[in-house]
């Protein structure tokens, strides 16, 4: 049986929330660096020390954020039968282009340049996930003839071709935000590393 929370607990799990939520707007709005504990605690109406309560560091916000991001790509690496393996490439490239752009520009950058600077995150996470899922799709692509079963692009190879795809997209979308529509552009990108397993 669930214990019944008391006020006290509801009000901590508020207080918790509330800093989450401000602090990852906040970063959204301004940028990782450019946030600080005291700031957070400003906005939410509490003491520093109340923020430690719940937070052992402003860094855990990243990870928490970082947490989320990879909740929503395994969601979006989902082997769908039916589907050639070709689709369910273009459909996780789409989601993968939709989080980030929905993410917006400063959160996405501020993600990457925590993991970056900080070994922030997790992205160990969010590299399994993505590794699992291209596997189970160039493994089918292969069964189903769509990708060529004797070229020499193993999975590994392909995933470090991806990841630094992606990589080079979010760069480029970082400085070029105003020019760039990361949705196509991602994908149009994204898309042409096919060709490497369809020749």
């Amino acid at each position: 049986m669930k214990e019944k929370l008391t006020n006290r607990d509801i009000q901590a799990q508020e207080t918790r929330e509330k800093l989450l939520r401000t602090s990852m707007e906040l970063i959204a709005g301004e940028g990782y660096r450019n946030v600080t504990v005291s700031r957070i605690c400003k906005e939410c109406g509490v003491s520093v020390g109340t923020f430690y309560q719940y937070f052992s560091a402003k860094r855990d916000i990243i990870v928490l954020m970082d947490r989320e991001h990879n909740e929503y790509l395994g969601s979006a690496c989902e082997i769908v039968p039916g589907k050639s393996a070709r689709e369910l490439y273009l459909d996780f490239v789409e989601k993968y282009m939709e989080r980030i752009e929905s993410s917006g520009l400063v959160l996405s950058k501020s993600l990457m340049l925590g993991q970056l600077e900080d070994n922030v995150g997790d992205d160990e996470a969010g590299v399994h996930l993505q590794r699992e899922f291209l596997g189970k799709v160039l493994a089918r692509g292969r069964e189903t003839g769509e990708f060529s079963a004797a070229g020499s692009m193993t999975d590994e190879a392909f995933f470090e071709v991806f990841s630094v795809t992606i990589n080079g997209i979010l760069v480029t979308w970082f400085l070029n935000h105003e020019k760039i529509d990361l949705k196509p552009y991602g994908r149009k990108h994204l898309g042409r590393l096919l060709e490497l397993l369809e020749r």
